[in-house]
């Protein structure tokens, strides 16, 4: 009979302890939890976002009729827990999830603040005679649209267009970010088409997080201003209404304001013409009800605005889908478009689907 080394058994032994360890599953654990307001109330829609210590995306959940929420395999371990709801202020949330437990979060989100301007009325002060103070400009009325048509994200072109850029502002040199009646110094003047009376809409390029969690190149609209003083190369602009924030380097591109119009009825979703989610808006990674984002199709694709769209994620096998909410077409370039979601059943990521809907198409 062999006999077996010391050194022989000490391998044999390790060997089958890290088969052991590579065999056993990673613990995990499920955290079921409710959301309310400050009163108690539920609040559907709440988007819950489960992230590791070191940042990575672990999963998300929204928030159904009820206010509840479940994850059903999270990895045990310290994650965060962040609650976002359009209206209520976000919060951040540790938890140790346990092995092969149930842990339960009830969780309470107030309202967002706001801030409150008060005007104190009191005779106006009078300037020394050798002081002059300039009228403020008179801008003309604008077209009724579909702000959204203006505001949020959009897929750049093959030959942007750029008719000038935001330089400083026209009394404080020095600042740098800009919103509603701000007055702009326009780099840019009528050599380059900026007459009097013309609508220009700010915007600036960034990187959106598309599909695979590879980075694009966006386009983002940052308000809409209008020339109230025109030199050859330089004008004055005024800041008709901003997005957000308007900021320097901002270059300015033709006004295509979208009129207001009722979206189109309830149709069938032409799953097999679907379009492709390319990412949402600056500073934003996930859809929820309102934000806007976009998709690779546009006019020639036959896609219009107004037109609904249903989302959906492809499940495992070609036939399954997972309808995640749906959405209406805001504004249309020739291969893309920008979407406003509407109703959701989950958080929409790049990479999701839009299927239009039409009247005439048969689900397949």
């Amino acid at each position: 009979m062999m006999r077996l080394t010391a050194a022989t058994l000490a391998i044999v032994a390790l060997l089958a302890m890290c088969s052991t360890v590579v065999a056993e599953p990673p613990a995990q654990g499920v955290v079921r939890g409710e959301v309310t307001d400050n009163s108690g109330g539920v609040l559907p829609g709440v988007i819950v976002v489960a992230t590791a210590t070191d940042g990575r995306l672990l999963a998300t959940a929204v928030t159904d009729g009820s206010g509840g929420f479940l994850f059903r395999a999270l990895p045990a371990g310290p994650l965060t827990l962040t609650f976002q709801l359009e209206g209520f202020a976000s919060v951040a949330v540790a938890l140790a999830v346990q092995p092969g437990a149930e842990s339960r979060v009830v969780q309470r989100l107030g309202l967002a603040p706001f801030s409150e301007t008060v005007v104190v009325h009191a005779p106006p002060a009078v300037d020394p005679p050798s002081r002059f103070v300039p009228p403020p400009p008179v801008v003309r009325p604008v077209p009724a649209h579909d702000r959204d048509s203006i505001c949020g994200p959009a897929k750049p072109g093959p030959l942007p267009e750029s008719l000038g850029t935001i330089r400083s502002g026209r009394y404080e040199t020095q600042k740098g970010l800009y919103t509603t009646g701000a007055e702009l110094v326009i780099d840019g003047g009528l050599l380059d088409g900026l007459e009097v009376g013309r609508n220009l809409v700010a915007r600036r390029y960034y990187r959106g997080q598309g599909a695979a969690s590879a980075d694009a190149v966006a386009e983002h609209s940052a308000g809409l201003l209008q020339i109230v003083a025109a030199g050859e190369r330089s004008s004055v602009a005024v800041v008709v209404y901003a997005c957000d924030e308007l900021r320097k380097g901002d270059f300015l591109a033709s006004f295509k304001p979208e009129p207001i119009r009722d979206p189109d009825s309830l149709g069938t979703p032409a799953y097999r013409d679907a379009a492709r989610i390319l990412f949402a808006d600056e500073g934003q990674t996930l859809g929820a009800p309102r934000r806007l984002m976009v998709i690779d199709r546009g006019t020639e694709h036959g896609i219009r605005v107004g037109q609904r769209l249903t989302l959906f994620r492809q499940g495992r096998g070609t036939a399954k889908r997972d309808v995640v909410g749906d959405a209406i077409v805001v504004a249309v370039r020739t291969d893309s478009a920008t979407i406003r979601v509407g109703r959701v059943t989950d958080v929409i990521l790049a990479g999701d689907w839009a299927a239009p809907q039409t009247a005439s198409s048969v689900a397949r």
